[in-house]
């Protein structure tokens, strides 16, 4: 009986142990390699929308080219296409196969307050900008394609955490990955001064690898063709 409690204390002492080491464990650092840029994108997404009148959210996938060629497909719960978002330079096209209809004009025409207005931030997001570089200092001005000013905030551990534009719009980048030594942000969240906040979660990124324009054609077949300006919702 003494052999018994003894062991069972031996026991559970060593179990205690191995769940205190277990939980102390620290994360592998990752390996970031200085000023590799995103030439492409590929992953699986999930967003988030909210908007002062509400909120909604869905899964799909997203295709970014650089310097300018975006293509986001949102998915219905059956896996079908809810709606295509594809931009080149300043013209976007925004597709809902369930109306039959797509949208076509510039990204200037998207509109305000509904949530569609921040999608004309995800090149921007991703272009330009080193994610990684921990020569430069924590604040960076600079201008985008457009030639519009912004700001660029570095960590001190040299990863971009948020690029600002002067009329106040954000993305703030999180969860950063290391793809063969190319950093990646897991999360993006933007917002805009019109209270609209959108979180885009990569899933299964592939960074940097040839894509065709097939890649960023939306699907038009059957769909009657609308001026963007006249969008007013899902």
């Amino acid at each position: 009986m003494m052999f018994s409690k003894a062991y069972r204390k031996i026991f559970c002492s060593a179990i205690l142990l191995l769940l205190a080491g277990c939980a102390t464990v620290p994360k592998a650092p990752q390996f970031f390699r200085p000023g590799v840029q995103l030439e492409t994108l590929t992953a699986a997404v999930s967003v988030s929308v909210k908007t002062p009148t509400g909120g909604t959210g869905g899964n799909g996938y997203l295709a970014y080219r650089k310097p300018d060629r975006l293509r986001l497909v949102m998915l219905t719960p059956f896996g079908t296409t809810a709606l295509e978002f594809c931009t080149e330079g300043d013209r976007a096209t925004l597709a809902i196969p369930s109306k039959d209809v797509a949208y076509v004009g510039a990204v200037a025409d998207l509109p305000e307050g509904n949530g569609m207005q921040v999608w004309r931030l995800m090149s921007w997001a991703v272009e330009a900008d080193p994610l990684y570089d921990p020569a430069l200092p924590g604040t960076v001005a600079r201008s985008d394609a457009g030639g519009g000013r912004y700001l660029a905030y570095y960590g001190d551990d040299g990863l971009l955490e948020r690029k600002v534009t002067e009329e106040g719009d954000t993305v703030h980048y999180r969860d950063y990955q290391s793809i063969d030594g190319a950093p990646l942000p897991s999360v993006m969240e933007f917002s805009d001064t019109r209270g609209v906040r959108v979180k885009v979660t990569l899933k299964e990124p592939e960074i940097n690898q040839p894509l065709e324009d097939a890649a960023f054609s939306p699907h038009l077949e059957g769909l009657s063709i609308t001026p963007l300006s006249q969008f007013r919702g899902m």
